[in-house]
């Protein structure tokens, strides 16, 4: 009961940040914290509450923002680093609140469902006769000893009286003398399965069998073959009755007779009789109605259920890790995804623009004539291209104001690429000594761009390579069965 007392307080206590935040977020603007203030879900609203009133130690820590502030820059130029920051922190901080709130219910739940008994002064409470013995773990103080001494006892249920066995006992044997029989008319009648108990309901007390001839009756109570026996015949059973380690026989005698159909099994033939004529009547129809009745009684038909909320419930917490994992692990992948477009662009980039350099345009005209060309020739393209959306803020910053030899140098930093920060450099020696002395600069680091592009389209064959090994291992496997099972079965 702790348990569910535990966990009712942790969510009341979890949940209060919900109402502080609908308060909050109606005397407050949030449009500058988060982009949908109309129309925000309660979790959305908590999230951002707990971000304003967070310590910064806490909301600018790395186990929060994750891995946005270095990324934010790559994956969008221009944006503001603290908007995606902030935007990336409340979606991790609704996937967490969120799950906390689910783990939370489900403690409660379960505190409810597993009461566990307390100890009183020092008593423990027995089970009463017939129940079960418990383990409970307890501490003891000891005057004079500063360390608890924990251990486990086994409590065991009250046990009966003389008398009170005596009875049971009589309890018992009137239990088997009814279940005994199982199906059968009676146990001089016996052509079907005899029902063995193990134990008898409500007490401690189990129940082992001892056929007399294991042929004919088996230890389940199942019959054994009985087709090289002429019958009727007569057996006997005989009961062990064990209670407290103490043991009392009970024999039946049984009069085994030819097999007939059990009640069972003529219900069962019915009910598959039934239902393969209701198939075979509605065989044209979009619906099979099944049979509302079978030999005279009614019939309720429903769906079986299988519980699977320890399934549920892992899966559940295996969802939840993945999805605050993969909020930092998607912008990890952009960025990789982004490197790679930029390393395959880049040589086609370098002999483009040194091919306009040497025509003799400038390197902003030269730097405009590309985008412009790119927008022509790729303005259906789903794909984001990297490179172009660089090179196009590094024109927004230029036609803004700033100077085009920072712009030049901020493109190289914000790429991050050893390759775009040499090639931006020359750029800019490009731009301060004119083009005297720098087309042998150009056309070395050309040469370096062609060799960079064979050297990464070898790469890009490997890695295809390997990624066709798995699939080729399957082939021949399938074409090795396909070959070798048909010799096997002809053997």
């Amino acid at each position: 009961m702790q348990f569910f007392w535990f966990g009712a307080i942790l969510l009341c206590a979890a949940l209060l940040p919900v109402f502080l935040a609908e308060n909050w977020c109606r005397r407050h603007k949030v449009k500058k914290i988060f982009p949908v203030p109309r129309g925000m879900g309660w979790l959305q609203r908590t999230a951002v509450w707990l971000l304003c009133h967070l310590p910064d130690t806490i909301s600018c820590s790395r186990w929060l923002t994750g891995c946005s502030e270095d990324i934010v820059g790559k994956l969008y130029p221009g944006m503001k680093k603290e908007k995606f920051i902030r935007q990336h922190v409340i979606r991790k901080m609704m996937v967490g609140y969120g799950g906390m709130l689910a783990i939370l219910a489900f403690m409660m739940i379960y505190g409810l469902l597993n009461q566990t008994p307390e100890l009183s002064g020092n008593n423990l409470q027995r089970d009463d006769a017939g129940g079960k013995s418990r383990d409970v773990q307890v501490s003891a103080e000891i005057e004079g000893v500063t360390e608890e001494k924990s251990l486990t006892i086994t409590v065991e249920p009250r046990k009966y009286s003389r008398s009170e066995r005596e009875a049971l006992m009589r309890d018992v044997k009137a239990y088997i003398d009814a279940c005994l029989q199982g199906d059968n008319s009676d146990l001089q009648h016996v052509n079907r399965p005899l029902f063995f108990p193990s134990d008898f309901p409500g007490e401690n007390v189990t129940i082992e069998w001892q056929p007399e001839d294991y042929n004919l009756i088996r230890q389940d109570g199942s019959l054994g073959e009985l087709s090289a026996y002429q019958l009727p015949i007569k057996t006997k059973v005989t009961a062990v009755i064990i209670y407290d380690q103490e043991k009392e026989f009970y024999s039946k005698e049984i009069c085994l007779t030819a097999p007939e159909k059990s009640d069972e099994e003529v219900l069962d033939e019915q009910i598959r009789e039934a239902v393969q004529a209701a198939d075979q009547g509605s065989s044209e129809k979009l619906t099979l109605h099944l049979p509302d009745s079978v030999g005279g009684r009614v019939v309720e038909w429903k769906y079986q259920k299988q519980s699977q909320a320890g399934t549920i419930l892992f899966i559940a917490f295996l969802f939840l890790a993945g999805c605050i994992w993969y909020q930092d692990n998607n912008l990890k992948k952009r960025l990789e995804e982004r490197n790679e477009q930029l390393l395959y662009a880049y040589p086609g980039f370098v002999h483009r623009m040194i091919l306009m350099l040497g025509a003799g345009m400038t390197v902003r005209r030269s730097w405009n004539r590309l985008l412009d060309d790119n927008e022509r020739l790729d303005s259906g393209r789903l794909k984001e291209d990297w490179l172009y959306r660089e090179m196009k803020y590094t024109r927004i910053q230029m036609e803004s104001g700033v100077p085009e030899i920072q712009a030049y140098l901020e493109f190289g930093q914000r790429m991050e690429l050893q390759q775009y920060k040499k090639f931006s450099q020359l750029l800019i020696q490009y731009i301060k000594r004119g083009s005297k002395g720098m087309q042998a600069l150009m056309q070395q680091e050309a040469a370096e761009a062609e060799k960079q592009r064979r050297d990464l389209a070898k790469q890009l064959g490997e890695t295809a390579g390997t990624k066709l090994l798995m699939p080729m291992m399957l082939l021949l496997i399938i074409v090795l069965l396909i070959v070798m099972v048909p010799a096997f079965l002809s053997m």
